[in-house]
Order: C-alpha cells, then sequence, then structure tokens
C-alpha cells in the first residue's frame, strides 16, 4: 500500500518533470536530493529543450554544495541523455567532474539513452543580415531568452530560409557584394556540408517566400532593378522549380504566412519603393489569386504572425520605421488596429512563443516585444545576445543539442563555474 509520504513525493518529482524549464532556477531545486534529482533527471517526459540546460541545471545543483555533492555526481551525470553531447563537450565538461574518483571508467559515461527526451521542435533564429558571421539563437526556456546556439560563415543575406529534413534551406538574396542570387543553399545540420540545389527562374532579392507540404513557393522581389510580380514553387523532394501565376502587384520586402493550406502576402514596396497597403491570396490547388481587404497601412518588410486564428502584421517600412501593427480576420476579411510597439523598426521576425506572439530583432536593433492580447500591449523582453534580422525555424532538439554542445567548446564557456556561488 503506498503511504501518503511515498504519494506526495511522486507529486512533487512529477510537477518537477513537468515544470522543470521554471523550477531550475528557484531556491527549492537547490535542496532536492540526490535520489529525488537522478528520479527527475532520468525522465523521459522532462520538459526542457536542451540537453545542455539540464547539465547546466545539474551544475548548479552541484556548486551549491560542491563539497557533499561531488561524490553524487557519478550517480547523476549518467542521467543525462549522454548521447545528445558533442564528444568534445563530454571530453572538456563531463569527465573532468569523475577524474577524481577511484576506479573511475568511462564506463559511466556509456548510457542507454542515446534518443533526445520527448522529441520536440525548438525554435532557432538565423540572422539574416549583411554580417559575414551568422549567429544561430535558440529560445532557452528557463531563462526565457535568446541564447547564442551556434555561428558559421556565410557571405548571403536577405535570403528565405527553411528547415527540412534537418537541413537549412537558403533561397535567393545577395552576396556581400551585392550580386543577387537565384540559388538555393543547403546546410546539413548534422554534418555542416553545403549542397547547391536547383535555381530559380529569376535572381530574387527581397523576396517573401513560405513551405507548404513539401513545396517551397517564393513570390517577387527584384534584381536589382524594378520588383516583381511572378511567382514559382519549389519541389524539395524532385529538386525542381516550375512558375505559377502571377501575383497582381509587383512588390518586394512583403511579407507571406500560410493559413488553411492558402497562402497570404502583405504590403511591401512597388514600383519606385512605393509602399503598399494591398494584400492577396494564392490557392495552391486552383492555383488562382484572389485580392483581400487592403491593410490600414502600406509598409515593407513586415513581421507576420499567426495567433488562435488571426493574423498579425507588425511593423515595416514607409518613409521610416514603423511600430504600427495590424489584425487581419481571414474568415471575415477584415482588419482592426491594435496596440502599437515600444520600438519602432522593420524586418521584424514575428513568432508565437508560450502561445504569445514575439517581435524578435529587426534593423540594428536588439529588441524583443511580447503582446499581451489580454491588455492589448507590448512588453519588452530580454534583448537578443545579437543584434540584427532574423530568420525564424524550427529543428528538431537533437539538433539542437548537438550545435550548442559544440558551441559552448567553441566558445571556451567554463559551464563547470556557471553556477558557482
Amino acid at each position: 500500500m503506498t503511504s501518503s509520504i511515498e504519494l506526495s513525493t511522486q507529486q512533487s518529482i512529477s510537477f518537477a518533470i513537468k515544470n522543470f524549464a521554471q523550477l531550475i532556477q528557484s531556491p527549492e531545486f537547490l535542496h532536492y536530493t540526490p535520489e529525488i534529482l537522478q528520479q527527475i533527471l532520468t525522465s523521459d517526459e522532462l520538459n526542457i529543450d536542451c540537453e545542455v540546460d539540464v547539465f547546466e541545471a545539474l551544475m548548479r545543483w552541484y556548486q551549491y554544495d560542491k563539497e557533499n555533492r561531488k561524490k553524487q555526481l557519478s550517480m547523476l551525470i549518467p542521467a543525462l541523455r549522454l548521447g545528445q553531447f558533442d564528444d568534445a563537450f563530454i571530453t572538456k565538461y563531463i569527465k573532468p567532474l569523475l577524474n577524481d574518483e577511484p576506479n573511475n571508467t568511462d564506463n559511466r559515461l556509456i548510457t542507454d539513452c542515446l534518443t533526445a527526451r520527448n522529441e520536440r521542435q525548438c525554435k532557432l533564429m538565423v540572422l539574416n543580415d549583411v554580417k559575414k558571421l551568422k549567429y544561430i539563437l535558440r529560445y532557452n526556456m528557463s531563462d526565457k531568452k535568446w541564447q547564442k546556439c551556434f555561428d558559421f560563415k556565410f557571405i548571403d543575406y536577405s535570403y528565405a530560409l527553411f528547415q527540412h529534413n534537418n537541413c537549412l534551406l537558403f533561397v535567393g538574396g545577395r552576396s556581400r557584394r551585392f550580386q543577387r542570387n537565384n540559388t538555393v543553399k543547403r546546410l546539413d545540420l548534422q554534418t555542416l556540408e553545403w549542397q547547391e540545389m536547383a535555381q530559380m527562374s529569376q535572381r530574387r532579392d527581397d523576396l517573401c517566400a513560405v513551405l507548404l507540404r513539401e513545396q517551397i513557393y517564393a513570390f517577387g522581389g527584384h534584381d536589382g532593378g524594378d520588383p516583381f510580380n511572378t511567382a514559382e514553387m519549389y519541389d524539395v523532394q524532385s529538386n525542381q522549380w516550375q512558375l505559377l501565376p502571377s501575383m497582381t502587384k509587383h512588390r518586394y520586402g512583403a511579407g507571406a504566412i500560410v493559413y488553411q493550406d492558402k497562402i497570404y502576402i502583405f504590403g511591401g514596396l512597388s514600383i519606385d519603393c512605393e509602399p503598399l497597403n494591398s494584400v492577396e491570396c494564392y490557392d495552391p490547388i486552383l492555383n488562382t489569386w484572389s485580392s483581400c481587404c487592403n491593410m490600414h497601412g502600406a509598409r515593407g518588410w513586415p513581421g507576420v504572425a499567426i495567433l488562435d486564428g488571426l493574423i498579425y502584421v507588425i511593423g515595416g517600412y514607409n518613409e521610416g520605421m514603423l511600430n504600427t501593427v495590424e489584425c487581419y480576420d481571414p474568415q471575415l476579411n477584415t482588419w482592426r488596429k491594435i496596440s502599437p510597439l515600444n520600438v519602432a523598426r522593420f524586418g521584424i521576425s514575428a513568432i508565437v512563443v508560450d502561445k504569445r506572439i514575439c517581435a524578435v530583432g529587426g534593423h540594428d536593433v536588439y529588441t524583443v516585444e511580447e503582446y499581451d492580447s489580454v491588455n492589448d500591449k507590448w512588453i519588452e523582453r530580454a534583448p537578443l545576445p545579437a543584434y540584427g534580422i532574423y530568420s525564424c525555424v524550427e529543428v528538431p532538439n537533437y539538433i539542437v543539442n548537438k550545435l550548442q554542445s559544440q558551441y559552448s567548446v567553441k566558445i571556451n564557456k567554463n559551464i563547470n563555474r556557471k553556477f558557482r556561488k
């Protein structure tokens, strides 16, 4: 028969597993017994995105009473998903923790838990700016902020970015010598090897594009002259492009998003750099375009996100940076204005985090703002660690584990001392 104490302990463990990302910042976490902590850390359902965060939480617990807890590490470290770490991370940060113990062998670092916990998609932000060094940021659930996860050297910018089969696809854009691209460049996130795929029919800078099922749809853009109204579709499986019916407007720097298998295009700049307030919708099944209700204001390079069946168009550019925000109801084909941003900017990456819209970055800013729909206001959150225009992708967490652990070694970050009192 289960005692009330045992039941209470199991309930506490279940609560800790479900709320691990928040709990590891609390004083309560520092006072767990080794036995309780082991049960928490071994759970497949541990609510955390990145295994490095689990290791850092363990280090925080260990540093709180280092002298007495040193001997417990040989029991707790194998509870980590060690197969998710880069080998260099294990050599640099984990093995030294066990080196002082008698009869130490690497067998304690062998685990059957090679797969990620409760596999999930993690949000990554990839710098899409003129800078040659491209940072990848990830959202840290426990700190509730974006942190550097990886970096790589890449000269292109102003591209459309997608994740497919654990690879990043960079579509169009331009190089540092202002050469416009018609290329699709593929970066394998597991091997970090590059490959060039089939080319578009036109060089497209400042294009807008979406991924729908296994196909990338690219719209508008320019090649240094007047903007295009053309559109084309890339089939990822066959590595082939095909032309689509043209948009009703010539535009570059527009926003685009998929809603209920239809593609909506918002604003952008037209001929003579005139900002647009027009909206149009492409139906891939019927292969036709239709016009939608115009926005209240014209804007180029807006952020676009969907929450609860509504499309939010955020910030942008119109003879200067905008802080205005509008909300579109696709069912009613109507717009309404909502509270403006605190910081005007264009090139925002608009995404949904924890069921709230976030306006991340933008031209020359570190700013992150979160929309409180109940009170209709924007709240500034922890700023980005590197400023600029970003593109967002979602990546399986086992990919993030490898990237983050590789990056931690690369920057020579002494994680073992991070949570020292």
